[in-house]
């Protein structure tokens, strides 16, 4: 009998879910993954592009990933936010952010102010949109976190979508807390590529970068960094703080898209008679939690027998499943054999080395 097109509709979003579920429920926070969030918000819902905002805990925005945005309006939210889109008629992610309002749709039928306001006439018109519907992401006390959906034209966002972007939340608030394996937090495989930064020690201001840091620079996303559409990079004085590493021996990294923007810093020889230089290292490094998922989700288990491999992946021992996964010996043997032949592993020390190759 044929598949009907509503089972396989019904089957992907099954499949979104279970991805947004295991996603979140590493315990990186939202930046690491938001590009895969953003894919899984807009599909359940239907939309035309998605957006994620990490915010500080005075609601500001440290960063962002947005699937379609043009360089120049990335720049400009990075760089001119408190400028341009912090004032009192602006309603945008710090406005958001405030608890004193609904949590989900604030955006869906807004005012004829915000129609009249930089945030939308900057940001959201100058995207390409029309629609946005918007949630706030709670955890801690605090907000974390705002999503978006967009849509260019046609009819907005309605109640129905405000409930399913809703139903996320809680998984979205997952990505905020402690991770359930020990090996979330490093880094996958053996990293990107390395970019450098040439900075004066004297004055600490970036003199040269390569290539690859200027592509990693970027793509990071971070406040105060837009510099997506220059034809020149014009690196902020002030790099090495931004970054975390004032001075020399010092090491950070910051959560962007994808990852984590790793940065170390090194002070250099100075030759005969010449200033001395200090040489920033960028690398961007990809979490190894997210890698497993991706693996776990491609083969053919149930979403149990998906949760015991993820633990293995994940760097837990083989006991750990009767606790973090709630089967019994018995139950935990029938489901390994499952996961064994579909991963051709021989035992929980090979499977977990297979899914974190």
């Amino acid at each position: 009998m044929p598949t009907s097109a509503a089972s396989i509709a019904a089957t992907a979003h099954q499949r979104q879910w279970r991805a947004l579920g295991l996603l979140c429920g590493l315990g990186l926070g939202l930046a690491p993954i938001a590009p895969e969030v953003c894919a899984a918000l807009r599909a359940l819902v239907g939309a035309d592009a998605a957006a994620l905002f990490w915010l500080d805990a005075q609601g500001r925005p440290e960063g962002f990933f947005h699937e379609d945005s043009p360089a120049e309006v990335q720049d400009l939210f990075l760089n001119e936010f408190e400028r341009l889109f912090a004032g009192p008629d602006e309603i945008n992610v710090h406005t958001l952010a405030r608890i004193d309002g609904p949590r989900i749709g604030r955006l869906m039928a807004p005012g004829a102010q915000y129609f009249r306001s930089n945030s939308y006439n900057l940001l959201v018109r100058a995207s390409g949109h029309r629609h946005t519907l918007d949630l706030r992401v709670e955890a801690g006390g605090r907000t974390r976190a705002i999503a978006m959906l967009f849509r260019a034209s046609g009819a907005g966002f309605t109640a129905d979508d405000a409930a399913l972007l809703e139903r996320s939340a809680g998984w979205l608030a997952r990505a905020f807390e402690r991770p359930i394996g020990r090996d979330c937090n490093q880094a996958g495989g053996h990293g990107g590529p390395l970019g450098h930064v040439v900075l004066d020690a004297a004055g600490q201001r970036p003199l040269y970068a390569d290539e690859t840091a200027t592509q990693l620079l970027r793509q990071s996303n971070l406040a105060g960094l837009g510099l997506r559409a220059a034809a020149a990079l014009a690196l902020p004085p002030d790099l090495p703080q931004r970054l975390g590493v004032a001075h020399a021996g010092a090491a950070a990294r910051s959560a962007v898209p994808g990852g984590w923007l790793a940065a170390s810093r090194l002070a250099l020889h100075a030759l005969a008679g010449g200033p001395a230089q200090h040489l920033l290292t960028l690398q961007l490094q990809r979490p190894l939690g997210v890698e497993v998922v991706r693996r776990v989700l491609a083969l053919p288990l149930s979403p149990l027998q998906g949760d015991i491999a993820l633990l293995a992946g994940l760097g837990h021992a083989r006991a750990d499943c009767h606790r973090l996964a709630g089967v019994s010996e018995a139950a935990l043997k029938k489901h390994l054999r499952v996961v064994f032949a579909a991963t051709g592993a021989a035992d929980w020390e090979d499977l977990a080395q297979r899914l974190r190759l």
